[in-house]
C-alpha cells in the first residue's frame, strides 16, 4: 500500500493532480477532500471535475490556496483548476481553455506560472482532463479509436501551451503536466507525450507507485491492478522527480474514484 508520507529531504516542490468526481456525492466528500489537501503539503494541486459544488473548496481552502483559472475566455465554467500555496508562490500568469477535440466543455486544460516569494524561481503547471466519447454522447464514434485521436489531439495542445510558456519566460523553465488523461501508457497519446515529457513514475530517483491504476471506479474501493490514467508529467531538463506516489491507503481512496497522483522535486 502506498501512503503520502512528509515531503522528501532536498525536494523543492510538492505537484498533486487530483480528481474529485463530480457525482452526486461530491457535496457530502468536499470536507474528505479538503482535510486531505490541508494534509498533502501539496505546493501545486492540478485538479478535475470541479463542477459548481466543487468550487466551495475555494472558500473553505483559502487560508492555504488560491485558485487559477475559474473561467475560460469563452466565460465558461472551468472544470479543470490549478490550486498553489499563495502564501509561497506569486501568481505571474494563468488561464485556461477549452479542448479543440472534445464531446464536452468539461474537458480542457489550465495553466499557472508561478515565481517563489524567496527565491524568485520560476514554474508552471499545465494541468488537464483528457477528452472521452461515452455513449451517451451519442456519436457514430468509439473512445478506442476516435476518442483516442481527440486525446492525442489535447496533448498536442498542451505540449503546444509548453513551448508558449517556455519561449515567454526561458527556455529552463520547469513545467509539470498534471492530469487524468483517460489514457493508458501503451497509448497513443500518452506516448506522444512520453516523447517530449517523461512520466514522473520512469524517472523518480527514490521510489514510485507501480503496478496500479489510479482510477477505482468508486470512491473507497481499493485501485485494481494495472496502469494508471492520472499522471505527473516533467520537463526533465529543469526537474529531477525524486519521489512519485499513486496514495491507495483509505483515506486517499475514500476521497473520490481516483487516487491522487504526488510528487516530490528538485528544480534544476
Amino acid at each position: 500500500m502506498s501512503t503520502l508520507l512528509p515531503r522528501t529531504a532536498d525536494a523543492d516542490v510538492r505537484v498533486m493532480s487530483s480528481n474529485i468526481l463530480f457525482d452526486k456525492t461530491l457535496q457530502d466528500r468536499l470536507p474528505l477532500i479538503a482535510d486531505y489537501y490541508r494534509a498533502s503539503d501539496a505546493d501545486l494541486i492540478g485538479m478535475q471535475e470541479v463542477n459548481r459544488v466543487g468550487t466551495a473548496l475555494f472558500e473553505t481552502l483559502s487560508d492555504i490556496y488560491a485558485p487559477v483559472a475559474l473561467r475560460h475566455a469563452e466565460d465558461k465554467h472551468c472544470y479543470t483548476p490549478i490550486l498553489y500555496r499563495h502564501d509561497r508562490f506569486e501568481l505571474l500568469e494563468g488561464g485556461s481553455e477549452l479542448y479543440r477535440s472534445r464531446g464536452t466543455d468539461t474537458k480542457s486544460m489550465a495553466w499557472a506560472v508561478l515565481s517563489d516569494k524567496k527565491s524568485g524561481k520560476k514554474l508552471a503547471l499545465i494541468n488537464s482532463h483528457g477528452s472521452l466519447i461515452l455513449k451517451s454522447y451519442n456519436l457514430e464514434a468509439t473512445n478506442a479509436v476516435e476518442g483516442e485521436m481527440w486525446r492525442v489531439d489535447n496533448v498536442c495542445q498542451m505540449l503546444e501551451k509548453k513551448d508558449e510558456l517556455r519561449a515567454k519566460y526561458g527556455a529552463d523553465l520547469p513545467v509539470f503536466v498534471t492530469g487524468d488523461f483517460n489514457a493508458h501508457p501503451e497509448s497513443d497519446s500518452i506516448r506522444n507525450m512520453k516523447k517530449v515529457l517523461p512520466d514522473s513514475a520512469d524517472i523518480a530517483t527514490i521510489s514510485a507507485t507501480t503496478g496500479i491504476n489510479s482510477f477505482h471506479g468508486v470512491p473507497g474501493r481499493p485501485c485494481p491492478e494495472g496502469t494508471p490514467i492520472d499522471f505527473v508529467f516533467v520537463t526533465d531538463d529543469a526537474v529531477k522527480i525524486l519521489v512519485h506516489c499513486i496514495p491507495d491507503d483509505e483515506t486517499a481512496l475514500a476521497i473520490s474514484d481516483h487516487s491522487p497522483v504526488c510528487v516530490d522535486a528538485e528544480l534544476i
